[in-house]
């Protein structure tokens, strides 16, 4: 069995992937933490908008500052991004190729990133079927799987008056916290993560509290995990 597997999804599969392409967390969580309102909004800039608000080429170029060239059956600890095929509403699992492009399709989000192609399909977000990839992390040998769910329950979110952003992520949400429930009865993971981001979801644009909350919630499942990897 390999020491140490990384499946992701969407953001997942950007930290997951940079994370197996040598990439410290460190760096991550200090490139996240100093992306404010204006590294976002680089991110966002208008494309073809028939496909997409944006053509996602600047996340390609951040995400390429990280991991480079990678490939990613070239890295050291063995990973797979999940995405979806557009055409089939399938999960697709991104275990070969170019890291960064794979890391751009699990993470095109509909209607905001234009659909990424890959191998002949169109890709899109892998949440929209997958947000927590269980069985791609089995397929890559995992006996033990350690699962993060970083969804906020729909309810907990407030609204006054919703604008068009708002109304595709909070669908976007809906969808797969539904998916993420069905997926832990049918092929639950050994231990799951919850960071409890009470009734204020993190931003892209201000991550660091979310960094914090979620080091917490890792700390208090520590023990569980240690006594799962001593059965």
């Amino acid at each position: 069995m390999p020491i140490g597997t990384i499946a992701g999804t969407s953001v997942g599969a950007w930290v997951g992937g940079c994370y197996a392409a040598g990439v410290s967390l460190e760096e991550l969580a200090r490139y996240w933490k100093e992306l404010r309102w204006y590294g976002v909004g680089k991110h966002l800039v208008p494309g073809p908008v028939w496909r997409g608000w944006t053509s996602g080429k600047s996340l390609w170029h951040a995400i390429h500052t990280f991991v480079g060239d990678a490939r990613i059956e070239e890295l050291g600890i063995p990973f797979v991004a999940v995405a979806t095929d557009l055409t089939t509403g399938e999960a697709v699992w991104i275990d070969r190729g170019p890291l960064a492009d794979a890391i751009c399709a699990s993470g095109a989000v509909p209607g905001l990133v234009a659909p990424r192609r890959w191998a002949g399909k169109w890709l899109i977000d892998g949440g929209v079927v997958d947000p927590l990839p269980v069985a791609a992390a089995r397929s890559l040998g995992a006996e033990i799987v350690l699962a993060v769910d970083v969804l906020v329950h729909p309810t907990e979110k407030r609204f006054s008056t919703p604008n068009v952003f708002q109304v595709l992520f909070q669908m976007s949400t809906i969808f797969q916290k539904r998916i993420a429930e069905l997926e832990t009865v049918l092929d639950g993971p050994d231990l799951i993560l919850r960071p409890d981001f009470g009734n204020r979801p993190p931003r892209y644009a201000d991550i660091g509290e979310a960094v914090e909350i979620g080091y917490r919630e890792m700390k208090r499942c520590l023990p569980m995990l240690l006594r799962l990897l001593e059965e």
